[in-house]
């Protein structure tokens, strides 16, 4: 059994979501980002904007999505 040890903050952005996140992944000098996906669809993603959409694009780190488990049910159908 290995254990890890992962550093991680914890702490509250303002701001705009998206870019309060690359903002203190940058700053705080990150190695990973993770996000979740609420499951949104194509239509409302578009309207609304998606913040895991911009941190991906705009991170410079790797980013990892988890998605809601709504989603993951709706690609197995």
């Amino acid at each position: 059994l290995t254990l890890f040890q992962i550093k991680h903050t914890l702490e509250r952005l303002t701001g705009p979501p998206g870019s309060a996140i690359v903002s203190a992944a940058e700053k705080q000098n990150a190695d990973l980002v993770i996000v979740g996906s609420r499951g949104h669809g194509t239509v409302r993603r578009t309207i609304m904007g998606s913040v895991s959409d911009y941190v991906v694009h705009h991170a410079h780190v790797p980013v990892m999505i988890c998605k809601h488990e709504d989603e993951h049910h709706k690609l197995q159908s």
